[in-house]
């Protein structure tokens, strides 16, 4: 196969997945990992692609390249956020022992525990979700100790790892910062990536909540690949790849302003 014949083969790969990884590109074209490497050097010097660890994606799934704080992202998508936390809000049950992740998303799930009068265990890695959640008396709380990131107003550390690992819960919330089918569930800070995995190591059902713009976006650090999950919950989705993925690994999918525009 002739280099530019294998580098349009790339790119054609990449438009129908939005990512792929090295190893994958290998074994479609049959080309070493040199080779892979080489193409796909070249097309990112020609911006068709976007080169990250691993692999490539499409130019328009942009990575994750600069966190924002929890001030920045508070606001933004907040309508989305709210109808993906009543979504969330409707797996709870009466004496159910959960994990709330640190994040703009989970905020408004903690806020309709607050408001309500549910009986559950709260774990969590946000300090700053305790002011909603006791309002409900019937909430139990758990406040994992450790270091607090600025950015995220998150707790994260061996200290915070080591608790998590000591807790078994029915149900982990967790969000992301991005999501896409070959690099799964991705976080710009290694600290944050650990600790969301042994949060879902942890939990017997595991949800995802994040919002339209968290998909085809590829972040620095792994957390697991999406085989890890049982539900994602989200607003819309446009990248039928993801569907896809989400239907070949049994992953439940449920898109509410889909079915709320619907």
């Amino acid at each position: 196969m002739l280099p530019e014949e294998r580098r349009t083969k790339i790119l054609s790969i990449l438009h129908m997945n939005k990512s792929a990884t090295v190893t994958h590109l290998c074994n479609e074209l049959k080309a070493s990992e040199a080779t892979i490497r080489r193409d796909l050097v070249i097309l990112d010097d020609e911006n068709k692609l976007e080169r990250v660890r691993g692999g490539a994606i499409m130019r328009s799934n942009t990575p994750v390249e600069k966190e924002e704080t929890f001030g920045e992202k508070e606001g933004a998508y907040i309508r989305e956020k709210q109808r993906i936390a009543k979504e969330a809000f409707k797996h709870l049950r009466d004496h159910d022992s959960i994990f709330l992740d640190a994040g703009t998303t989970t905020l408004e799930l903690a806020k309709l525990i607050g408001r309500s009068r549910i009986h559950v265990f709260v774990a969590t890695n946000a300090p700053h979700f305790s002011m909603y959640l006791a309002n409900n008396p019937n909430v139990e709380q758990f406040v994992v100790g450790g270091k607090i990131r600025n950015n995220t107003l998150s707790v994260v550390g061996a200290a915070a790892v080591d608790m998590i690992r000591r807790l078994n819960m029915n149900k982990v919330f967790i969000g992301v910062n991005a999501i896409s089918p070959e690099f799964g569930l991705t976080t710009p800070d290694f600290e944050e990536a650990e600790l969301k995995r042994h949060a879902l190591d942890n939990g017997r059902e595991r949800f995802i909540l994040a919002d339209s713009s968290k998909f085809s976006k590829v972040a620095l650090c792994e957390i697991a690949p999406l085989s890890y999950v049982d539900m994602i919950i989200t607003s819309t989705i446009e990248d039928e790849s993801i569907r896809s993925e989400c239907e070949k690994e049994g992953i439940t999918l449920v898109e509410v302003l889909r079915d709320w525009e619907g």
